[in-house]
C-alpha cells in the first residue's frame, strides 16, 4: 500500500528548522523523512496521552468505596 503524499506549507521557527537539519544532516537522512518520523513519535505519544486519560476517566467511574461494592449482597 503506498502513502499518499500531500504538499503543505509547515511553517516552524528558524532554530526549530536549522535543528532539524542539522540531525537530518547527521544521520544522513532526508529531511522530510525526518520531520515524518518526528511528528509520527509525537502522534503515537499524544495517542498513548488521551488513551491513558481515557481510561483513568473510566476506572474513576468505576470505583466502589466498600458499602457501595457489598450494599445488596447477602452472604
Amino acid at each position: 500500500m503506498k502513502e499518499k503524499t500531500v504538499l503543505k506549507t509547515l511553517r516552524l521557527p528558524e532554530e526549530t528548522f536549522e535543528e532539524l537539519a542539522a540531525w537530518a544532516q547527521k544521520e544522513s537522512r532526508p529531511f522530510d523523512a525526518l520531520v515524518a518520523d518526528a511528528l509520527q513519535a509525537w502522534l503515537e505519544a499524544r495517542r498513548e496521552a488521551a488513551l491513558h486519560d481515557t481510561l483513568q476517566a473510566a476506572s474513576e467511574q468505576t470505583r466502589f468505596d466498600y458499602d457501595e461494592f457489598w450494599d445488596g449482597v447477602e452472604l
